[in-house]
């Protein structure tokens, strides 16, 4: 089923997948922003200070207090990258109206999100609250030091920036501390008046309400505060260039486990024809227990503690991490590139090809059970212009054949080797998760 598109005001579009299968719908209400350096990291700051208080639930406490009133609902900051664009809003789980015994909440529920983002509190010279704007820098910049801490994540930023770099998507979601503690009230809050003169929002909804009911609830409520036209999103897809030659960067860090990461390039896509056929080749590379890079390089060889790939199809990239011991470094490599040269030369068996289409049909399955993966599904298409249906997809990797895979796999080219070494002896590391 393809949602249901309807336009509520020139700001404000709202789309549904009409469904009585969940107690629990969602509801999330998007912006798609443009990065840029400079007020990226700034919006992410100001999302989290909204939330700290508004004209009619001056605390943090006494909005949490209205939602468990609005029967127990969760409201979530969204704040993500889709591609080249910053994705900000609000997403909330609630209740379905079929089980409410007649009543109603939504409108109420969007009150609140109308005083988030069109209400803050504010000082008595018209300025956000420097308590909240303070301490919500504080934690920023915690956040910001936290990724040095973790080496898994930080190699993942790294192998990010590297791969993105010139990019949108490269500039960091959440900035530099240099550049956070020296934003003022002042400044944020004329950010937040020019962000708000130009919102434009869409809407999704699953669950049974409506879709012309909710259209008036959204229409007397954040209708009458969103004043913007609503312009064409940001662009979203588009291919990182091919490098001249694959580039390797290697730095040090006290832990005792080292990772690996490889990253790679494409021209495909989600928009792509040959989307799922890079959903399978991925699949059998890196992304399932059967994995050849599970298999191999993890089960049968034993060169490291997990060895996965991901598949980006915004950007039409892909990634390969390695947590490993510093001594595997050159044989581990060696190994994941013959695995992706195996699949490039269609060294695999049909059972391999049958397994990853297995595991794939298991995941839309449990994305039919989930109403945030059903949203993320159909947003990310929306962002795109794309009307595939999971149904549609289903049917794309079933029909993917050997020759489909060689072919998407021929197409990803090595962009960076990035190595984070480890230079403590593991004993005398603190735990690390695999």
């Amino acid at each position: 089923m393809k949602p249901i598109l309807k336009s509520v005001t020139q700001s404000l579009s709202l789309r549904v997948l009409p469904t009585d299968r969940f107690k629990a719908g969602m509801l999330s209400l998007s912006a798609v922003l443009p990065i840029t350096a400079e007020t990226t990291p700034m919006t992410s700051l100001l999302l989290s200070v909204l939330l700290r208080g508004t004209e009619k639930y001056p605390t943090l406490e006494a909005i949490n207090r209205r939602l468990d009133y609005l029967f127990g609902t969760e409201l979530t900051i969204r704040n993500f990258y889709r591609g080249d664009a910053q994705v900000i809003g609000f997403s909330a789980e609630l209740l379905d109206v079929a089980y409410l015994a007649g009543e109603d909440p939504t409108r109420e529920i969007l009150d609140v999100v109308d005083q988030i983002l069109f209400h803050p509190l504010l000082d008595e010279n018209g300025y956000l609250t420097e308590k909240y704007v303070e301490s919500e820098k504080k934690l920023q910049c915690d956040s910001i030091r936290s990724i040095k801490n973790n080496p898994r994540v930080y190699a993942a930023e790294r192998i990010r920036a590297l791969l993105y770099e010139g990019q949108p998507c490269g500039v960091p979601a959440y900035g530099t501390e240099q550049a956070i503690m020296a934003i003022t009230p002042e400044v944020l809050t004329a950010h937040w008046r020019n962000l708000v003169k130009n919102l434009t929002l869409d809407c999704f909804y699953i669950g049974s309400m409506d879709t012309d009911r909710l259209a008036e609830h959204l229409s007397a409520t954040l209708g009458t505060s969103l004043t913007a036209s609503h312009t064409a999103y940001p662009t979203v897809c588009s291919s990182v260039p091919l490098p001249k030659a694959p580039r390797t960067v290697s730095e040090t860090i006290e832990a005792g486990q080292s990772h690996l990461l490889l990253a790679y390039r494409s021209s495909l896509t989600l928009n792509d024809a040959r989307h799922a056929a890079c959903m399978v080749f991925n699949e059998m590379l890196g992304a399932s227990p059967v994995s050849r890079l599970f298999v191999y390089v993890r089960e049968k060889l034993s060169l490291c503690y997990s060895c996965s790939s991901s598949y980006r199809p915004m950007k039409g990239t892909l990634q390969i991490a390695c947590g490993l011991h510093r001594d595997n470094r050159e044989v581990a490599e060696a190994e994941i590139k013959k695995q992706m040269e195996d699949l490039i030369c269609g060294s695999f068996s049909d059972a391999e090809l049958e397994a990853a289409k297995k595991s794939l049909r298991h995941f839309l399955r449990q994305s039919e059970d989930s109403p945030a993966a059903l949203e993320s599904f159909y947003y990310n298409r929306a962002l795109t212009q794309n009307e595939t249906t999971l149904d549609d997809l289903r049917r794309a990797i079933e029909a993917v054949t050997r020759e489909d895979v060689t072919e998407v796999a021929r197409a990803f080219s090595l962009h960076t080797v990035y190595f984070l070494e480890g230079t403590l002896n593991e004993e005398d590391d603190v735990d690390e998760e695999d």
